[in-house]
């Protein structure tokens, strides 16, 4: 809902939540939810496609342009 629906995020969704996870929890739940979401609109953007990017900086380029 974080992404797709948060106007629908109401008490039932809080309390099945806080059922399971701790305040803390919660806000690291979500933190990663939006940084995974961002880093796929990021990705989409681009155009990349699976195994696109070099694994560790510089990897992939060629000479001149890791310089």
């Amino acid at each position: 809902m974080l992404v797709w629906d948060p106007e629908g995020v109401d008490d039932r969704v809080w309390n099945g939540l806080k059922a399971h996870f701790t305040d803390e929890q919660i806000v690291e739940l979500g933190s990663f939810v939006a940084l995974t979401y961002g880093q796929q609109r990021v990705i989409k953007t681009w155009g990349v496609g699976h195994n696109e990017l070099p694994g560790e900086a510089g990897a992939g380029l060629a000479p001149e342009a890791s310089r």
